[in-house]
């Protein structure tokens, strides 16, 4: 079963509104909640559908990143989830920049994890391989 889950910490200077619009910017599902974790406010998306990723899909393509893309995602992953790390507010700007899960994004990082069987489909249709700057192959999404 797939399971996809993107969260963000709310920081006490953010307006958990702009957080919540920056999260929904690069995936599609109604399942938005703000936990308290270890006294810090998390905003979680989750979804069990591949379709929630066709706007990750959509700006990967739009922003040009597919090999950066390829690889931060592949940098943390395992052969169970794969997992990377989004700017906040480039994604509350309708655009990705890939960055370090500490220290580089001032606000802290959006958090995507996507756990589940075939990851490596997943892999190979949001962000193929490509050869000067052109996808290698275009895969259909993956039926999960």
């Amino acid at each position: 079963m797939l399971k996809i889950k993107v969260e963000a910490e709310i920081k006490s200077t953010e307006d958990a509104e702009k957080v919540k619009n920056a999260v929904l910017n690069i995936i599609e599902t109604e399942n938005v909640k703000i936990v308290e974790i270890a006294g810090r406010k998390i905003l979680r998306a989750e979804s069990n559908k591949i379709e929630s990723l066709k706007k990750l899909h959509s700006l990967l393509r739009k922003e040009r990143i597919l090999d950066s893309a390829r690889k931060m995602m592949k940098r943390w992953s395992t052969d169970e989830r794969i997992m990377f790390f989004l700017n906040k507010q480039a994604a509350y700007m309708g655009h990705l920049s890939f960055c370090m899960p500490e220290g580089e994004s001032p606000l802290g990082p959006i958090v995507v994890e996507i756990e589940g069987e075939r990851l490596r489909e997943i892999i190979d249709w949001l962000a193929p391989p490509t050869s000067r700057g052109k996808p290698i192959f275009e895969k259909k999404m993956p039926v999960i």
